[in-house]
């Protein structure tokens, strides 16, 4: 269960909120959906490995914070901690099938053979099925897909009717829609100098990449699920992006702390322009953004790591980004102040605030 450090009220408060019997519901839905599949495809003895892999990767590691932020918000607004109905929990579950779509072509992007310290789900078609790293990559490109396929399947037979259900689709098209294109950027980012980078650049790639699939669209699609007004889904999405902003930084923090001689390093082997990296290069001295121009050209390695790794941290850029993950969660805070929300449901969503304010602090 994820653990929070704070007030024995605000404590009390993420119990309630995020049980940690949702992530049991949340794997046995998705392990219902990837047993139907392999059932419905079972003439063809070729298909069951493909699924039974896919459903490993969905399901190994990962805290399920997207659905379970989803539930979080739609339990405030209702201020019902009973297991919601029916079809809330599926509308959230179909959050996490994105999710795990998004990640297999993620690390084929990134080039990545673990994930979660498990194999990526393309690596382990490669040892799975001996085939050969080429063709392992395009099945992990088409599985992306019919993982796609499938959650679009479970939105569809979630059981919600009419506006309410255009609603949702609506929610999480312009989501996937936005992610695309933040992914589009991170791409684009890393082939340009770290000089031409404003942190504009990064704050709407930020926004766009993890802000709104991670966390402001799961705390409003779990709004439009309670029938929230407008005005509340308007406010919890800029809440959302302001803590999503925070956690992506926090996410490229903990990167730094990995073991640099077991598993992928993404970050640092590809020069990815993240938060991090940048700000190193804004506060480094012309010989200090000389050094890093220089690692960032080596031969990917261990060494590259190291130095790039020492320069980030000598440079004082790791605190600076502990700082801002602290004035984000802050800024949400203030912005509860004047939404529309009871006195209940705002001390609920500050639960939620300081959840993100302690993934910060584990990051240091």
């Amino acid at each position: 269960m994820i653990q929070l450090a704070g007030t024995p009220d605000l404590a009390f408060s993420l119990t309630r909120l995020m049980p940690g019997e949702d992530r049991a519901r949340i794997d046995a839905r998705l392990t219902r959906v990837f047993d139907q599949t392999r059932r419905r495809y079972a003439c063809n003895p070729q298909v069951a490995p493909l699924v039974e892999e896919a459903l490993k990767f969905t399901l190994e590691g990962g805290k399920r914070i997207r659905p379970r932020l989803c539930l979080a918000a739609y339990r405030i607004l209702t201020q019902r901690f009973e297991p919601p109905p029916a079809p809330v929990w599926n509308v959230a579950v179909v959050l996490e099938a994105l999710h795990a779509f998004m990640l297999v072509h993620d690390d084929l992007m990134d080039q990545s053979l673990t994930r979660r310290d498990r194999p990526t789900l393309h690596e382990r078609y490669r040892e799975g099925l001996n085939v050969s790293a080429r063709t392992a990559g395009d099945l992990g490109i088409v599985a992306g897909d019919w993982m796609f396929a499938l959650a679009i399947r479970m939105l569809g037979r979630a059981g919600l009717q009419g506006t309410r259900l255009a609603r949702v689709v609506r929610i999480i098209a312009e989501m996937l829609i936005e992610t695309g294109l933040g992914q589009s950027l991170d791409l684009l980012h890393d082939g340009r100098s770290l000089e031409s980078i404003t942190e504009e650049d990064i704050t709407t790639l930020y926004r766009w990449k993890t802000a709104r699939y991670t966390v402001s669209g799961p705390l409003v699609l779990g709004a439009a699920l309670a029938n929230a007004p407008a005005a509340t889904r308007r406010c919890l999405n800029r809440f959302g992006d302001l803590l999503g902003f925070g956690y992506q930084i926090c996410n490229d923090l903990e990167s730094l702390e990995d073991d640099l001689e077991r598993g992928d390093h993404a970050d640092l082997d590809t020069g990815k322009r993240t938060y991090v990296l940048w700000t190193a290069h804004r506060v480094l001295d012309p010989l200090g953004r000389a050094a890093l121009a220089q690692a960032l050209e080596a031969p990917v390695g261990l060494e590259r790591r190291r130095r790039l790794r020492d320069l980030i941290v000598r440079s004082g850029a790791v605190a600076l980004c502990r700082q801002r993950v602290r004035d984000l969660r802050n800024e949400a805070v203030e912005l509860l102040q004047e939404a529309p929300l009871t006195v209940a449901q705002r001390q609920d969503f500050l639960a939620l605030a300081q959840l993100f304010t302690d993934m910060g602090s584990a990051a240091s």
